[in-house]
């Protein structure tokens, strides 16, 4: 069932007069340039401090400013550990709702400002509670719903206190780069006034140790970033070593593949990587490295549980069925090419995901006969030989809603994939791919019978990640409730939970409740890749959704 290598390397040939059309950016090599390509291009000189949903005009957090401004006061490992970063050490008051933080000496702004805690305390208030007040009203994120107030009380500490205290505070702080962007409070009009204008030509004063060169950069095309002297030189603290970064527009990641290839590219961000067929022809190029890590996601089937077919004790046998019947090991070799791990350890939390207890490590083996047995038993049968099974005069036809964004290409093969085993099973599948907003608006509203999704990276902690499956605390429907809402119950529990055995009892209890009653439907755990040129030397994979991978720290070889 793998798709066509034939078809995709015509794809590729067809594409070559594509991408001398679309005018890629040939660059000679530079020596000390890295070349990226991103997938989208926003404004420059951009206020990453404030939401561009709330501010259109002035607002906004755009691909640059990771190397401009980002400069978090904890960051994650590859391993999805917390690691100091502009504060050398924290600690967590006993109730969870206090964290101090002790900042390193001699961080400065690009201008020489150096960083104290009064600086720190006004981007906390601007960020919380005026620039990305949406994250409060709207997703509900913890940090923001349940901010009281911080407090300076000398140079080099910083003390967030909440109304309400939960036991993953820490990491939930590391997750959102807006309080991670930080800017110096005499560069906004009026200054150190948290709803002031940032100025013009301090757009760039940032923390990060690039610039944005404009004269060099265009519109909608590149961004030019060019190093200067920072403190993670004077502190000898991840050092960069890459003299010059250039953000290049490459909306196809085929586009992207063959720009690598001809060598006018060296690296292709992660978040917009290209599809996994595209790997098979790359992997054999001396000039090109592949490199690949294990990945806490789970790639898995939603099911419109509320409704007919899914719905009462009939719905539960329905779908033990479907996790019995799906074959996951010929959608790993024929969707994703050895690049994912079969998912029948888990209904919805990757075993590897940090901080997820061995309860939660149970799934549905791959067993036919007891998908039959199954399906029989929730009165689903064949009864006019038409091979689609029937129950009340009603065929066994169910939609598949998936997304047709070029990030999310996996969809369709794998969708092709489930769509014939489970006719091979007697259902039949009808497969509506949807553009990027119509996808998330059938998401959050329900309007499907089988809904293809995954989970998110290891910077979310667990407990965030169970959100989805409490829609008071989230913006999506609930991806699974049970008859008394005591799955949702239980998330809310484990989010607010003040110590580990008290979290760890409600999510296993949780992970029980989905694996009696089959909640989900998972597939597969995808495979972390990133592709490159060989000339990329030293490159390390950084927790999160791979639009930053601290390349900066890379070298490249002539």
């Amino acid at each position: 069932m793998n798709p066509n290598l034939g078809k995709m390397a015509a794809r590729i040939a067809g594409l070559l007069v594509l991408a001398a059309l679309l005018g890629v950016d040939v660059q000679a090599a530079e020596e000390n340039t890295l070349i990226m390509s991103i997938g989208t291009m926003g404004d420059l000189g951009t206020d990453p401090t404030l939401n561009s949903k709330l501010f259109p005009e002035s607002g906004g957090w755009e691909n640059y400013h990771y190397y401009t401004h980002y400069s978090p006061l904890i960051s994650l490992d590859s391993d999805g550990k917390v690691i100091p970063w502009m504060a050398e050490s924290y600690e967590v008051s006993d109730d969870y709702d206090t964290i101090t933080f002790h900042l390193r000496n001699g961080i400065k702004f690009a201008d020489g400002t150096p960083l104290n805690a009064s600086v720190v305390k006004f981007n906390f208030d601007r960020v919380i509670t005026y620039g990305w007040t949406d994250r409060r009203d709207i997703t509900k994120l913890a940090v923001y719903v349940y901010y009281d107030y911080s407090e300076a009380p000398d140079e080099n500490t910083f003390i967030i206190h909440f109304t309400e205290g939960w036991l993953n505070v820490a990491r939930d702080l590391i997750r959102n780069q807006a309080y991670s962007a930080f800017i110096n409070p005499n560069d906004v009009d009026p200054a150190w006034d948290i709803e002031g204008t940032l100025k013009p030509e301090k757009r760039y004063n940032g923390l990060g140790p690039y610039y944005v060169d404009e004269d060099e950069s265009i519109p909608e095309e590149k961004v030019v970033l060019k190093k200067r002297n920072s403190w993670r030189d004077d502190l000898n603290f991840h050092k960069p070593n890459i003299e010059k970064i250039v953000l290049t527009h490459i909306a196809n990641p085929l586009t992207a593949v063959l720009a690598l290839k001809k060598g006018e590219i060296d690296y292709i961000c992660r978040y917009w990587r290209p599809s996994l067929d595209s790997l098979v022809t790359l992997e054999n190029d001396p000039e090109i490295n592949i490199m690949t890590q294990s990945n806490a996601r789970t790639f898995f089937l939603v099911t419109a549980y509320w409704k007919e077919p899914f719905s009462g004790s009939d719905g539960i046998l329905l779908r033990k069925a479907m996790c019995y019947g799906l074959n996951r090991e010929e959608m790993v070799d024929g969707a994703f090419f050895g690049y994912a791990t079969t998912a029948t350890e888990t209904m919805y939390l990757s075993p590897i995901l940090p901080e997820v207890p061995d309860c939660c490590d149970k799934g549905y083996d791959y067993d036919p006969d007891k998908a039959k047995q199954l399906l029989a038993e929730a009165g689903w049968k064949d009864t006019d030989g038409d091979g689609i099974l029937d129950k009340n005069g009603r065929s066994l036809n169910l939609d598949l809603v998936i997304s047709s964004s070029a990030t999310l290409g996996w969809m369709k093969d794998l969708a092709v994939i489930v769509q014939s085993q489970l006719k091979d099973m007697g259902i039949e599948v009808d497969i509506q791919s949807l553009e990027s907003s119509a996808y998330t608006d059938s998401r959050n509203n329900g309007d499907y019978d089988l809904l293809l999704s995954y989970t998110n990276p290891s910077e979310y902690p667990m407990v965030q990640q169970l959100i989805v499956f409490n829609s008071g605390m989230g913006d999506i429907r609930s991806y699974y409730a049970d008859v008394n809402d005591t799955l949702a119950e239980l998330v809310y529990d484990a989010y607010m939970a003040s110590n580990k055995e008290d979290r760890d009892q409600c999510v296993c209890e949780a992970c029980d409740i989905l694996y009696e009653e089959a909640g989900l439907i998972p597939l597969v755990h995808p495979m972390e890749y990133a592709v490159m040129s060989s000339r990329v030397k030293e490159f390390e994979f950084y927790t999160g959704w791979g639009d930053y991978e601290h390349v900066e720290e890379c070298e490249i070889c002539n």
